[in-house]
């Protein structure tokens, strides 16, 4: 599953095609790791099973751009204590776009921890964006072909955009309206402009990610709605799987909503969107390519 996208028509939006991704992406080496491991692989590995959508967490110190899941730093190993950096990161996508490339990279950034939201993007574009072309940096959703072999930065980290240095050309696909979704009864997918500049029409980006459900909750409130009735035009889709509460880790919490996915049958050629996991296997994720085909 490494090269599936050389299949999908270079005429399609991204936000057309069904890819598997995951959340927290990078909370596979992490302190409590019971109730904060979300991922088994690395990001490389990730991206070989086939996952085009990544969950980048950041924590500016001041010095290093850190990867956090919520305020714990996600570390290079389970025995080291080495922080993992947004260097390291990067370099794993580097190198598999590299190897692959037919494909792309779909990449969620949020400040979680450290600086401000201003000094944690300023740090980020200038350090690894400015003079780095593998970047899609448009407020604008691309066609595949203007984007294969590139990493498209989702925006939910913030930036003064209309500034003489920070505009909609050069600070990634807005997402920072993102709405905090709790476990309010009536979970279903919620509406959020993308302001766009160079395209005649606005799109928007749907959002799915009621995280403090019970599991059984988040597939019948959110999850399934959000299969069973997506909108079939060019927007961005976001369909969280990812919940964690007193009752189930993440793992298990993963296990149940696999299960009934598993038994949902996906129609060839629907568009569903972007599906964003924990513990993400082999299985789940063929099934969300094959449904492009």
């Amino acid at each position: 599953m490494n090269d599936w996208m050389k299949n999908i028509p270079s005429d399609y939006l991204i936000s057309n095609i069904n890819l598997p991704g995951t959340h927290n992406s990078c909370a596979q080496f992490i302190n409590f790791r019971l109730i904060s491991k979300c991922q088994n692989k690395n990001i490389f590995d990730q991206l070989k099973m086939g996952i085009r959508f990544l969950d980048i967490r950041f924590n500016f110190d001041g010095n290093n751009l850190l990867i956090n899941h919520s305020f714990l730093k996600c570390k290079t190993s389970r025995t080291k204590k080495e922080n993992l950096l947004f260097s390291t990161v990067l370099a794993s996508c580097e190198t598999f776009l590299k190897e692959n490339p037919t494909e792309v990279i779909l990449m969620s950034i949020k400040r979680e921890a450290g600086k401000s939201e201003e000094e944690t993007f300023d740090f980020f574009y200038n350090t690894y964006v400015k003079s780095n072309d593998i970047f899609y940096l448009k407020n604008e959703v691309p066609f595949l072909n203007e984007v294969r072999g590139k990493i498209v930065i989702l925006n939910r980290c913030g930036a003064d955009i209309g500034n003489t240095t920070y505009t909609d050309e050069n600070t990634g696909i807005n997402l920072t309206g993102w709405p905090y979704q709790n476990s309010r009864k009536e979970a279903s997918l919620e509406k959020v402009m993308i302001v766009k500049r160079n395209r005649k029409s606005e799109d928007f980006f749907y959002l799915q990610d009621f995280f403090n459900l019970k599991p059984k909750k988040k597939w019948e409130l959110a999850v399934l709605p959000a299969i069973h009735n997506p909108p079939q035009d060019n927007s961005i889709i976001l369909n969280f799987f990812s919940g964690s509460n007193i009752f189930s880790t993440p793992k298990r919490y993963s296990r149940i909503l696999f299960k009934r996915f598993s038994e949902y049958k996906l129609m060839p050629l629907k568009k569903y969107g972007w599906f964003i996991l924990d513990f993400p296997n082999k299985k789940i994720i063929k099934k969300i390519i094959l449904s492009n085909y």
